[in-house]
């Protein structure tokens, strides 16, 4: 339980403590909790009426979570309770604590749905193995969605509302990609959510956008199994490449085979008319080696 009394050294005896002073003591108590072997005594102040006992309760309990969930989740009614009071202003703080219970407890659904309610104090900069199997369990879930609302669009029925705060997350992730230059990683997860915004952004962020228009492309070949998606993103492919076209690195192998899964022939007619044209060697080599791959496509 939390101190109820101080010693005043004047009067020479015990008086009753302040609720402020309370939270301090037991603020106090807990920090000095120098490598615990229980978490009882934090658990206790969870039983007290001062909400900011119990935020300091939550607090220390948020610090030795992955030592003491066992004993932790047998409290965990009480903070799922503390989360769902809309006035208690440590909620989020209580969402985050049973999320990694829940965690340790391998209820990784439930884990994700107290992440999400923890909102910013779920902190993908921290790269601990919870927070990691939290975000991969975060973006199946958002793959699956958008998957699913992509094929009801497709149907013309009605697609199911995503969580903004899964949302959030995820746009974290690719935000994180981003700042960590990990441009395969976060085109990968771009294409399994059906986002084609995010697809043009991380190849044209990177510093090798020929090679990761060509990883794209690949990637929609032989992994993507919806052929509307899979159309969608050699589209969206094209765009770049016409957005690239003066940069000699770009392969016009690439660009053509586009044009030819989506059936375009007047556009690989004219890509090869200019590459015919062009006063160097290079160009009508590059010409016949597509016309031949064309033939092979076709043979197969």
């Amino acid at each position: 339980q939390a101190p109820t009394a101080r010693r005043d050294s004047a009067l020479g005896r015990d008086i009753p403590a302040t609720a402020g002073e309370r939270v301090a003591m037991a603020a106090a108590a807990t920090a000095r909790m120098a490598g615990p072997t229980s978490a009882s005594g934090v658990l206790s102040l969870l039983e007290e009426q001062e909400e900011q006992l119990k935020m300091v309760a939550l607090q220390r309990l948020n610090e030795v979570v992955d030592q003491f969930w066992h004993e932790i989740a047998y409290y965990l009614q009480d903070i799922e309770v503390m989360y769902e009071d809309a006035s208690f202003p440590g909620k989020e703080l209580a969402a985050l604590v049973a999320s990694k219970v829940f965690y340790h407890l391998e209820k990784y659904d439930d884990a994700l749905r107290f992440a999400l309610g923890a909102g910013r104090l779920f902190d993908l900069g921290v790269r601990t193995e919870y927070v990691e199997k939290i975000v991969a369990v975060a973006i199946d879930e958002y793959v699956r969605l958008r998957t699913s609302n992509f094929e009801a669009e497709i149907k013309k029925k009605d697609s199911a509302k995503i969580d903004d705060r899964l949302e959030d997350v995820v746009m974290r992730m690719f935000d994180r990609c981003l700042e960590d230059k990990a441009y395969k990683q976060g085109l990968g997860m771009a294409v399994e959510s059906r986002r084609l915004d995010m697809i043009e952004k991380f190849i044209t962020a990177s510093s090798d956008v020929p090679a990761m228009l060509e990883y794209c492309q690949s990637s929609a070949l032989s992994l993507v199994t919806s052929k509307a998606f899979r159309e969608q993103i050699l589209r969206q492919l094209i765009k770049i490449y016409s957005t690239y076209s003066s940069t000699k690195d770009i392969s016009f192998t690439s660009l053509c085979q586009c044009y030819f899964i989506l059936n375009e022939p007047g556009e690989v007619a004219q890509i090869l008319k200019d590459l015919l044209a062009r006063p160097d060697k290079q160009g009508p080599s590059v010409a016949f080696q597509i016309a031949f791959d064309i033939v092979d496509n076709e043979n197969q």
